[in-house]
């Protein structure tokens, strides 16, 4: 336990902001820049590092998706220009093995229950002592978050093209694993929403994209 207080001398409960709620306690957890950045649970005295490398915001109260875990959401921005991914706390560090490749990782969570539980907890060693880059979405692509906002592989890396979260007013897709961001014009778009509908030839997520009054390029207008 030494290790998750060695960052800091004063005393975790002592420092840092209430952020985003717990989803075991509903108790609002502490967010402490660091570094490293992490969320503190003064309650349980549970640590749960964050990725190092972006900038994190709060997602308005929106909570996780995944079977089971209910915490509140962060926004993950990264890189130049930026790409925005959903980040939950719990789930960045507690992956299960059906979603994929962990970022910043080689592999996918071990399917070994025990296996998984040591990975985890050297896992967090690192990433609390600081060794916690990640220049990506900070979520693997096949947890329920990411799937969501799917729309298509991307063709230039092992990711998948995803709606960015902040839903407009400037809609684009981004990457989860490379700098590829598509802009959709700003002026003719209203809103963009990922159906659960996929095209049977090419397997893509298909969009339904309303527009502005009178710019529709479609016939009759239609929207």
């Amino acid at each position: 336990a030494d290790i998750l207080f060695g960052t800091s001398f004063a005393k975790l409960e002592d420092v840092g902001k209430p952020f985003t709620r717990c989803g075991l306690t509903r108790r609002y957890l502490q967010y402490i820049t660091g570094p490293p950045v992490r969320l503190y649970n003064k309650y349980t005295e549970t640590v749960y590092p964050l990725p190092s490398g972006g900038t994190i915001k709060q997602w308005s109260g929106k909570k996780c998706s995944a079977p089971d875990c209910n915490f509140e959401l962060c926004l993950y921005s990264v890189g130049q220009p930026e790409r925005t991914f959903p980040l939950c706390p719990y789930c960045f560090n507690n992956p299960k093995p059906e979603w994929g490749r962990i970022p910043g990782e080689d592999n996918a969570a071990s399917t070994n229950q025990v296996d998984r539980e040591d990975d985890t907890k050297e896992r967090q060693i690192r990433r609390v002592a600081g060794k916690n880059l990640i220049l990506e979405c900070p979520l693997p692509d096949k947890h329920p978050l990411i799937a969501d906002l799917s729309v298509s592989p991307d063709p230039d890396s092992d990711g998948v093209l995803i709606l960015d979260p902040h839903l407009g007013p400037k809609w684009r897709l981004v990457s989860t694993r490379d700098p590829t961001i598509i802009h959709f014009p700003k002026d003719k778009v209203e809103k963009i929403t990922v159906l659960n509908r996929q095209d049977p030839v090419v397997g893509c997520n298909l969009m339904q994209i309303e527009f502005k009054n009178g710019q529709s390029p479609l016939e009759d207008g239609k929207t």
